[in-house]
């Protein structure tokens, strides 16, 4: 179907990857989860991480794009290979907000309208950087880096997006586990709804990317969706 298929510019660029850009994807999701692991240990065995989880968290999220950006540069990849330049930005940003405005409701509105309350301002203003970041980073490796190198040793598109997803999905749990004294089972069948949530999240980001081949897309609802859920008490 028409519909499903990627842009041209996108379809182009995956085709370019081999198997050592397969590679890289992967080694990049080993760096990402063994942070995500360190910063959960960090905060359950020191109370000054503890205290500063949110800028622990910031310099993690920097920190993997760094290392997403050194990787393409490594192989003489422009910053356009992972969404960032080119690409039909303005389409892609219309279909980000307008997902974002689905995302806000669900997340944010139907609970203020359910009784709810908006935390303080102050606290407000702490997450909308926050989340923005965490948005950013997580698009650039997951959506921008992975989601693409991984054509290199899956060539067909919906399967790489799905092992991608679950990828997306996995990355959350070193540190929900380790912080949060989880067991595998106890984060998988006690937030099963969360889990379909995360996946089928990933697949409606990503066709935002492959259709537009623009990362901001990607970038704009996933923030509003993490921080709409978070303003509400």
């Amino acid at each position: 179907m028409k519909l499903l298929r990627a842009s041209p510019a996108y379809h182009e660029k995956s085709k370019q990857y081999g198997k050592k850009d397969g590679l890289f994807a992967f080694l990049l999701f080993g760096v990402m989860v063994l942070l995500y692991a360190v910063l959960g240990l960090l905060a359950v065995h020191s109370s000054f991480v503890k205290s500063h989880i949110t800028a622990a968290g910031c310099l993690v999220n920097l920190l993997l794009v760094a290392v997403a950006i050194l990787f393409a540069k490594a192989n003489g990849q422009s910053l356009a290979t992972i969404g960032l330049s080119g690409g039909n930005w303005k389409a892609s940003c219309i279909a980000g907000i307008l997902l974002g405005a689905v995302f806000v409701f669900n997340n944010c509105v139907s609970h203020l309208l359910s009784g709810g309350q908006l935390l303080p301002l102050g606290e407000i203003g702490v997450l909308l950087v926050y989340f923005l970041l965490v948005a950013l980073c997580e698009e650039i490796v997951f959506r921008g880096y992975i989601g693409t190198r991984i054509y290199g040793l899956i060539q067909k598109k919906w399967l790489a997006i799905a092992v991608t997803g679950i990828l997306f999905v996995a990355m959350h749990y070193p540190y929900r586990m380790i912080a949060g004294g989880m067991t595998f089972s106890q984060l998988t069948f006690d937030n099963f709804g969360w889990i379909l949530n995360l996946f089928f999240t990933h697949v409606l980001l990503n066709f935002i990317y492959l259709k537009t081949d623009s990362l901001y897309g990607a970038i704009l609802p996933h923030w509003l969706s993490n921080l709409a859920y978070n303003i509400v008490q």
